[in-house]
């Protein structure tokens, strides 16, 4: 009983002394050192408290006239650039990278192969009529960046995949009038997997759908 009574006392002491200094804001550096250290309720109290301490003497100190102007500047500048929780950083030349990467997905893809015609028309040989695979035009060109390899019905057709200059567009084959424009390689091969894509060579014109090359 005498050390719950002892305990009460020593609570409520605390929490007057609280009381009287929170409003005073330039007399609450001075009582920093009040804060408890027992384990009580209180402490929360007393460390947010002291927290706004820290601050009010922070700003006492600046806008005193007897701390000269370069330390007054450090103290303002730590002030100035210290970091919330919503600050973030944009990384321009990832950003800007973004969309070259999307235009160079095509490359991860299973069906593109860095190899040369006849490679590529080995590979095909004998598969289901629109096999296909992607591979790069080795050549220096402006606007001409991949090469299409299809196999169909024994005949072999290399489509270009170009890009439309000055855009991000892309279309497959020779240029033509309206022709459908597409915002990356990948989408060519993907919309003519359900649509059919005519094919032209030497010896003949078909209208195909592609089935790229897995394995």
């Amino acid at each position: 009983v005498y050390w719950t009574v002892l305990y009460n006392l020593f609570i409520r002491f605390f929490n007057d002394i609280g009381d009287t200094l929170a409003p005073n804001s330039n007399d609450c550096h001075n009582s920093c050192c009040c804060c408890c250290c027992c384990c009580c309720k209180h402490c929360c109290y007393c460390h947010s408290f002291h927290k706004s301490c820290c601050v009010c003497h922070k700003h006492d100190r600046i806008s005193d006239p007897s701390v000269n102007s370069d330390e007054r500047r450090t103290v303002s500048d730590i002030h100035l650039y210290m970091p919330t929780e919503h600050d973030y950083v944009i990384v321009d030349e990832i950003d800007a990278n973004y969309l070259q990467i999307e235009k160079r997905k095509i490359e991860t893809e299973l069906y593109y192969r860095t190899v040369d015609r006849a490679i590529a028309e080995d590979i095909l040989t004998d598969r289901e009529d629109g096999t296909c695979l992607v591979r790069p035009y080795k050549e220096a060109d402006i606007t001409i960046k991949y090469i299409v390899s299809i196999y169909c019905r024994q005949q072999f057709y290399h489509l270009y995949i170009r890009q439309i200059c000055g855009k991000d567009l892309y279309a497959i084959g020779q240029p033509k009038p309206n022709e459908r424009l597409f915002t990356t390689p990948n989408e060519i091969i993907d919309f003519y997997k359900h649509h059919h894509l005519l094919c032209t060579n030497k010896q003949t014109t078909m209208s195909v759908i592609l089935k790229p090359l897995i394995v």
